[in-house]
């Protein structure tokens, strides 16, 4: 298997794509699920899979952490933008990922 050039590499589930009750996640997968209900939405679950995927989370990563493989500890150690910013940058590209370089200026545009 060829190693991710990136530390981090996240996607989005969408659970309208199967009619199944459960799913099953292999065990070295870190999960984000929202707080109340168990659900995020799908605009701030998508920016956050965005900010997760751009360059400037990786090289932050890079910085704090030698080896490749994520654990849940360093993943909240990360700074996150707040509930909105995710929010807002999800909404703009719900019907498409966008690509690495579109998802780089988005959130620079949002991060100071």
């Amino acid at each position: 298997m060829k190693e991710e050039t990136r530390r981090l590499v996240a996607a989005v589930y969408h659970p309208e794509i199967t009619t199944e009750n459960f799913i099953g996640i292999e065990n070295h997968l870190n999960v984000f699920y929202g707080k109340e209900n168990g659900i995020l939405t799908p605009q701030i679950a998508q920016g956050l899979a965005m900010y997760l995927n751009s360059t400037l989370v990786d090289l932050y990563f890079r910085q704090f952490s030698g080896h490749t493989q994520v654990n849940a500890m360093d993943l909240k150690r990360l700074p996150y933008p707040d509930m909105k910013t995710l929010y807002d940058l999800g909404k703009k590209c719900m019907n498409q990922f966008p690509d690495q370089n579109e998802i780089d200026k988005m959130i620079e545009q949002v991060i100071e």
